[in-house]
């Protein structure tokens, strides 16, 4: 009697569907690095790198344009709330939304990265980078608050 188990599974090879690439990726956690020290625009820049890496660069739009608001709206509670008001809770959600952004994104392919033995840069260079896009953020305000202030506009 050659009948067939109804319950033996298909026969079928499974496949794992996701992206994987060759290049060096930004962990997770140094993206939060960079934004830490250089806004949530740094964070974007670094997962706007890791996506055109792994092929996803259309995507890179919609994350600049979240970090972009994260870092409006910061600047706006900043004027805004008094100077009694600390700062840290507010930088603190800011890399906590980067970071939570970053997982949503690529946390699947940073983890099949890893395990293929996939290439990552150092986190001082994520370092390096938010430090840079730090100072830019500096310059840029100071750019606008000094005549600001000579005009005896604040």
């Amino acid at each position: 009697m050659d009948a067939q188990n109804p319950f033996q599974p298909p026969s079928a090879e499974l496949t794992q569907q996701t992206e994987t690439t060759q290049a060096p990726l930004y962990k997770v956690g140094a993206v939060a690095l960079a934004t830490f020290f250089g806004s949530p625009l740094a964070g974007a820049y670094l997962l706007g790198r890791n996506l055109q890496a792994l092929g996803r660069g259309g995507e890179t739009g919609g994350v600049w344009g979240i970090a972009i608001a994260l870092f409006v709206v910061g600047m706006a509670l900043a004027f805004i709330l008094p100077e009694s008001v600390p700062a840290l809770p507010f930088t603190v959600a800011q890399v906590v939304g980067m970071f939570a952004l970053t997982q949503q994104r690529i946390g699947p392919a940073m983890i099949l990265h890893g395990e293929q033995g996939g290439l990552l840069y150092s986190n001082w260079r994520a370092l390096g980078i938010g430090l840079l896009f730090g100072l830019a953020v500096v310059a840029a305000l100071l750019a606008v608050a000094i005549p600001l202030v000579l005009l005896e506009l604040i």
